[in-house]
């Protein structure tokens, strides 16, 4: 489980706040690294990075570290690096956000923030999921009932934010209906109507698709205001 980019660099924001960043000269960087990284290694929910870019010039003068939520660290991490500035001031960087740091003990502080936030987006997904599966419930129900009447089959599939509704409106031709879950209740109003009249177009022979509209002008399109 990753955290959104937008909630890092406000968290690098928020967190990171003093007088005067950790500064060491030239010569202390690879010092303070390899005292960062033997405290990281302790660290539970984070891992040592081994891989480092074309830019940087000193591997050993830097330390990039990932941290992940212990039950998804197969899945997503974050990914951050601490290095030092053209002004040997210590700061901490998460692609194109960054912060200084004032002290070395708000790098660890962060950490427990970032797994804070871990944990509070696996709550509100777990909400989210729960909520979902109740208006998945409500909508299989209710096709239930309009297929039970009108006569026909159907499938469903469900992905995370919406059902795929799928009819067979005769044999081997099918109408497939997405249902987002934030619109289910007004859906489900008109959802016999709109089976109905397809069948019913499809028996009297007329056919149609419904297609993405590229937008392009080579179709010679026939306006309202041309007539």
């Amino acid at each position: 489980m990753s955290l959104h980019s937008r909630t890092i660099a406000k968290a690098l924001r928020e967190h990171f706040t003093g007088d005067i960043p950790v500064m060491k000269a030239p010569f202390e960087h690879k010092k303070l690294m390899v005292s960062i990284k033997s405290q990281l290694e302790k660290t539970k929910g984070i891992t040592l990075s081994t891989y480092y870019s074309h830019r940087d010039n000193d591997p050993d003068r830097l330390c990039r570290f990932e941290v992940f939520d212990d039950e998804f660290r197969f899945y997503n991490s974050d990914s951050f690096a601490l290095k030092f500035n053209e002004n040997n001031e210590l700061i901490i960087e998460h692609y194109s956000a960054q912060a200084m740091v004032y002290q070395i003990e708000q790098v660890y502080t962060f950490i427990d923030r970032l797994k804070v936030e871990y944990k509070n987006k696996k709550a509100r997904q777990l909400k989210r999921e729960k909520i979902n599966k109740l208006k998945q419930q409500a909508i299989v129900a209710k096709v239930k009932e309009i297929a039970k009447e009108d006569r026909f089959e159907f499938y469903v599939r469900e992905y995370s934010i919406k059902l795929k509704l799928t009819v067979r409106i005769e044999e081997g031709k099918i109408v497939e209906f997405d249902i987002p879950y934030n619109q289910f209740q007004d859906i489900l109003k008109d959802l016999r109507s709109v089976i109905h009249d397809i069948r019913e177009l499809q028996k009297s022979g007329i056919s149609f698709k419904i297609l993405n509209d590229s937008g392009r002008g080579y179709y010679g399109w026939i306006t309202p205001d041309s007539l």
